[in-house]
Order: C-alpha cells, then sequence, then structure tokens
C-alpha cells in the first residue's frame, strides 16, 4: 500500500474511534449534574425519618377527650374553665369599652365578671395530686377538697372551718363554708354549689351551672343569696344572672328575688333551647346587657 493510502486509512480508523466515544459518553456537565441530584436524593432519604406502622395508625382519644376542649386526662376541670373562660373573653373589650351615666347600669362590668368568676376555683382540684386519678384528696387552700372521677362523671368537693374571724365584717370564727358540683365531661355540663353555715344554720348560697351546647355556644346561670348585709340600710336580696355566650353574641340578664337561702331553681341541664328570658322567668329583672359587633349596650327593666 502506497504511503498516501496508508495515511487516508489511518485517518478513516481515528475517525471511527472519536465519532464512536463521542456517541456514548455523557458530556462532564450532565454527567455531574446527574451525580450531584442522585447524591441530594440520598441525602434527603437518609434526613428524613423513617414512618413506623404506629405513625400510619390514628391515636384514640381518651374517652374524657369528647367534645375536642379536654387535652389531658386528669385536667379536664381547667380545661372546661379555660373553654368558658375565652368564650366569655372575646367580649371582654366591649364591655370594657361602654360607659354610662345611668348608676343603675354601672354594674353591667360586675355583671359580666361573675360567672367566670364563680366557677374559677374549680381548676384547683386538678392539681391535688399528681396524674389521672380515681379519687384524689389534698388541700385548696385551706379546704379539705375530694376529687373523685368515674368514667365522664367527676364529683368534688371542699370544706372548711374558720379558725379566726375573716377580713369581712361578717366572716366569724368557727362559720362553715361548703362547696360541691359536677363536671359531665360527655355533656360538658358543670354544676357547683356552696354554702356558709353557722351554729348550724345555712346563712349563704350559690348555685353554678355551665352548660356547652355542641355548637359551642355557653348557656350559664348564677343564682346567689349571700349572707344578710351587716347595714340594715342596704336590701337582703337574691341575685341571678342569667347568660348566652355565642360566637356572635353576649347576652346577660340580672335579676333579683326574696331573700331565701332555701331558694329553688329550674335547671338548665338538658334544656338547650334555655335562653337568658326563660331562665329569668319569675325573677324581677334588673338590667340586661347585650353584646354584638363588638359593641355593648345595657338596658334596665
Amino acid at each position: 500500500m502506497g504511503t498516501i493510502n496508508k495515511l487516508i486509512a489511518a485517518l478513516f480508523v481515528v475517525t471511527l474511534l472519536f465519532t464512536g466515544c463521542s456517541r456514548n459518553m455523557p458530556s462532564d456537565s450532565k454527567s455531574s449534574k446527574d451525580v450531584s441530584e442522585k447524591q441530594a436524593k440520598i441525602e434527603k432519604e437518609k434526613d428524613e425519618p423513617q414512618k413506623s406502622d404506629k405513625e400510619d395508625t390514628k391515636k384514640e382519644e381518651p374517652k374524657a377527650s369528647k367534645g375536642g376542649i379536654y387535652t389531658e386526662p386528669g385536667m379536664e376541670m381547667s380545661d372546661f374553665y379555660i373553654a368558658f373562660n375565652e368564650a366569655m373573653g372575646r367580649f371582654e373589650r366591649a364591655v370594657n369599652d361602654y360607659e354610662t351615666d345611668d348608676f343603675d347600669l354601672f354594674n353591667v362590668g360586675g355583671d359580666f365578671l361573675v360567672p367566670t368568676l364563680n366557677i374559677v376555683n374549680i381548676t384547683l382540684y386538678d392539681y391535688l395530686e399528681p396524674g389521672d386519678n380515681a379519687k384524689e384528696t389534698g388541700k385548696n387552700g385551706k379546704f379539705d377538697a375530694v376529687r373523685e372521677k368515674n368514667g365522664n362523671i367527676i364529683t368534688y368537693s371542699e370544706s372548711m372551718t374558720r379558725e379566726e374571724d375573716g377580713f369581712g365584717r361578717d366572716d366569724l370564727k368557727g362559720d362553715v363554708i361548703e362547696n360541691h358540683g359536677t363536671l359531665n365531661t360527655e355533656t360538658n355540663t358543670l354544676i357547683l354549689e356552696g354554702t356558709t353555715t353557722r351554729d348550724g344554720q345555712i346563712i349563704a348560697r350559690s348555685v353554678n351551672e355551665v352548660v356547652m351546647l355542641p355548637d359551642g355556644t355557653f348557656l350559664a346561670q348564677c343564682i346567689d343569696k349571700p349572707k344578710k348585709p351587716s347595714d340594715d340600710r342596704i336590701e337582703d336580696k337574691g341575685i341571678a344572672r342569667f347568660v348566652y355566650c355565642s360566637k356572635d353574641k353576649l347576652e346577660i340578664i340580672t335579676a333579683h328575688f326574696e331573700s331565701d337561702v332555701n331558694f329553688t331553681y329550674d335547671s338548665i341541664v338538658d334544656n338547650p333551647d334555655a335562653t337568658p328570658e326563660t331562665m329569668s322567668e319569675g325573677y324581677k329583672k334588673v338590667r340586661q346587657l347585650i353584646v354584638e359587633d363588638d359593641v355593648a349596650t345595657a338596658e334596665k327593666y
């Protein structure tokens, strides 16, 4: 073969070699990109926690948590109070902004505070002992207290005898103060009754009922016959407050009743259709507070 033919053949072989290699070899940039993506995927899978079979199974809520307001077994009374207090709290600013020159309407702010203040001490029963126990005993301040839980029903009570005269002129040594009630966590109903006894006679009594309806609306009635005033110029009477508290509206009717610690009342438990108007029937209505659209209005009867 001549020299020229050998050169042509050599060039042809070299051309085939380069052509074949360039067809199958990826470019440097594409290769680097693929490697980076694979490495990132590996790192991501390594960092992500692996799901277990237990996580795929929905955790069953404890029976006492029915209703969505109970966060932890053993803390039901605190949870109920918090739910009621938060519902009432939506209207606090409007009530605080309310102004009037009518002396008979000055106490609407107190009417707003009483329903939550009357039951705030129920939260203490959750701290008698650690955990969620069938029966707990301990001290609520100076009170000997008991909390018992049976399924959805929590019963509670406390009592104390004054060892010395109190700050009030009519808080005397020997007075026996007792409070007791129930919380039903299935129906979301709270009952609290309190008495003060002196020389074997009840001299003061209060009843509080709070009901949470399925839509989150609260109904409440606070009926109180305080001790007879030591000042004869102050009328001896009972006072009641009837509450409707929904997401958009608050209504409270305040009324008076005869001076009798043995008063009777119609329970609002199992009565979801109750309203302040129906609850206050038979009482002497004094004033009404309504809050809607962030505006508080009041009128007297």
